[in-house]
């Protein structure tokens, strides 16, 4: 006999029951989640991965908590780990461009190049316009000397926003691994266009015209950099070797010894 007629009672419906307690624990893990990115936002990580452990095991199927729980693991620089919450995320919705572009940014962080770039083309499968994703690619094509790929990345980036200064500068360093002297030069002076203060960019503009023999003008632009930058750590022996080129040797010796002075 059920007890709840028995005592003229109505019956409980135990699927009633159980949506009730779903909704409890849903609201419960979202308690957790939301405590869990305030640590993180005050940069309490530890505490952070906590409460998005206690958020998961509440609401096994919230794809955001793992997500969170990457970024603070990403944050505290356990990439592996960072790469694991991901995947959790990912089985739950492989169709999230978050989710991918993370995962291949944190193989990128250990050095895992060829586990990154596939990250990466799933983002741009999915927002083929991702800029974050094609910089990351193109960086990662780099890294494993795939530069022509890597320069076809950063075309892609110029064509969505043109004289983007990160990425005139990279497609300017694999086109000088390409010994595309000419097309480098080409992009950093682009980017004194818009910034004659870049140091960076006048060192390796520097570098690329003493590859193509143009010492003298090359000492022009590491004497920039030494104006802009006076620790820049590589100047001073490309323009010593430089001077050396052109048969300058006395003035590269009395760069070597006033650098040894200002070092002693």
């Amino acid at each position: 006999m059920n007890i709840f007629n028995a005592l003229g009672g109505k019956s409980c419906d135990t699927g009633i029951l159980r949506s009730m307690v779903d909704i409890i624990s849903d609201k419960e893990a979202e308690r957790w989640k939301s405590e869990g990115i305030r640590f993180a936002t005050s940069q309490k990580f530890e505490d952070a991965i906590r409460c998005f452990e206690k958020a998961s095991s509440l609401n096994p199927v919230d794809e955001e908590i793992y997500f969170q729980k990457g970024l603070a693991f990403m944050n505290l620089i356990r990439y592996q780990e960072a790469v694991e919450s991901f995947e959790e995320s990912l089985k739950l919705n492989d169709k999230d461009p978050r989710y991918w572009l993370y995962m291949g940014i944190n193989y990128f962080f250990m050095g895992r190049y060829s586990k990154a770039i596939p990250c990466f083309n799933m983002v741009l499968e999915i927002d083929p316009g991702n800029l974050h994703a094609l910089s990351n690619k193109g960086s990662a094509l780099a890294e494993i000397d795939r530069h022509q790929e890597s320069v076809e990345c950063f075309n892609r980036m110029l064509e969505l926003m043109p004289g983007d200064v990160n990425a005139l500068f990279n497609k300017g360093i694999s086109l000088q691994k390409l010994k595309d002297y000419k097309s480098a030069i080409g992009c950093f002076k682009e980017i004194l266009k818009q910034d004659p203060q870049d140091s960076d960019a006048w060192f390796e503009l520097g570098n690329c015209l003493s590859k193509t023999d143009n010492c003298k003008e090359a000492i022009k632009c590491f004497d920039r950099v030494i104006r802009i930058e006076p620790n820049h750590a590589e100047v001073y022996d490309a323009k010593v070797e430089c001077l050396r080129s052109l048969g300058l040797n006395d003035e590269a010796d009395d760069l070597i010894a006033k650098r040894e002075m200002d070092d002693w």
